[in-house]
């Protein structure tokens, strides 16, 4: 009998073991949301929306502001449903844009006390596209993620890089915690056709989301703007702001390594952020200078090359004014060879014959003085013996 016994009591600890373990596990993973048709509301300004619930679970969104009067038009798409986000830090969700043109976009998460959280301006998004797997860093633009037309892939959403809207101190310090709802919201000019889909949507816990939180204040610091020049080189310097110390290494900082996003013919750039402009870059008019964080989070930042103001220079009486060409320029010597040109080497030569005559001159002229000198006394001194002789 109690041997049964036994066995019956080993057979729940392993069975409540493997509850707890399965438990934990699931824990650690992304939990999945599905979209509930019943739930999901729209509001506009005047845009046309219209939203339809695929068999796969994610939602396809269309919008139009054709024949709309000039101005902004905003749509927003979300789902009233009550929820608890307190033990998540970042929201996924997977998007394929339909459309020709830039989708542009921002999340709302609208908490129990009616406050509405946004992603900041001054925070980071993470975008991995379908095709390339290459996760990228991008902050919004005027409080718009901006995708390309025709993107496909998971937009990430640390929860580090939300804001109380229209309240930019409360950047990185809300959660969201218990909310009312959550959706994504569009703002276009009039004429456009945007049409989406959003789908695989995910709430991923702390431990899982540690590095998209620690990136999500990341930023590239330097000049927005860089004169090509018309001779000679134009530099700046950039780097990276907002890196945190990562767990496993408390003492080091990650690595980064700049780079051009493309080539552009006149400009490089070192892997430490030194920017360099030269004529040959005359025919561009802007370049994108890219970060790799770790060599696998890039942040994009674009600087624009402006023509010089100089080129456009004129006189006082209107005559533009010349900037000659560098084989126009006569070269510049340094201090030192300036003893090195011809009309120097005859200044010299002139200046010693001067110095030789001043001294040569003067010196014939006295030694002349001293001969005639002595010989009058010479002179004098026979005459005077011929005297003698004659009284003698």
């Amino acid at each position: 009998m109690s041997t049964k016994w036994q066995q019956w009591l080993l057979v729940a600890i392993l069975t409540g073991l493997s509850s707890l373990y399965l438990a934990t596990t699931a824990s650690a993973q992304p939990d999945q949301l599905q979209w509930s048709e019943s739930s999901i509301k729209i509001w506009n300004n005047g845009a046309k929306v219209q939203s339809t619930l695929n068999r796969n679970g994610s939602l396809q969104i269309n919008t139009s502001t054709q024949d709309l009067e000039k101005g902004y038009y905003s749509a927003y798409v979300y789902e009233l449903q009550n929820r608890d986000w307190s033990g998540y830090s970042e929201l996924r969700f997977s998007i394929r844009s339909d459309s020709d043109q830039t989708l542009p976009l921002n999340v709302v998460i609208t908490r129990t006390d009616q406050s509405a959280l946004t992603v900041a301006d001054q925070r980071n998004v993470i975008l991995i596209p379908l095709a390339t797997k290459e996760p990228k860093l991008v902050h919004p633009v005027d409080g718009l993620i901006r995708l390309e037309p025709g993107f496909e892939g998971e937009v990430r959403v640390p929860f580090s890089s939300l804001m109380v809207r229209n309240h930019a101190n409360t950047v990185g310090r809300v959660a969201p915690g218990k909310m009312l709802s959550w959706g994504i919201t569009m703002t276009t000019t009039e004429n456009a056709q945007l049409n989406y889909r959003v789908g695989n949507i995910k709430l991923v816990p702390r431990k899982e989301a540690v590095a998209e939180n620690q990136l999500s204040s990341v930023t590239i610091k330097g000049d927005e703007r860089v004169v090509k020049p018309v001779v000679g080189e134009s530099v700046a310097t950039y780097t990276v702001s907002g890196l945190q110390v990562t767990e496993s290494k408390a003492s080091e900082t990650p690595e980064v390594h700049f780079q051009l996003a493309h080539p552009v013919q006149g400009v490089t750039i070192t892997s430490d952020g030194l920017l360099t402009v030269e004529t040959d870059a005359a025919k561009a008019d802007s370049v994108t200078i890219r970060a790799l964080v770790n060599q696998q989070w890039s942040l994009d930042y674009i600087v624009k090359l402006d023509r010089s103001t100089a080129m456009q220079m004129k006189e006082a009486d209107g005559t533009p004014r010349f900037i000659p060409s560098p084989g126009e320029v006569p070269k510049v010597l340094e201090p030192s060879t300036i003893w090195l040109q011809p009309w120097m080497e005859w200044l010299i030569r002139i200046g010693l014959l001067l110095i030789g005559l001043m001294v040569v001159v003067p010196y014939w002229l006295w030694r002349k003085l001293q001969q005639g000198s002595q010989a009058g006394k010479q002179r004098s001194m026979n005459h005077r013996r011929s005297k003698r002789l004659f009284r003698m």
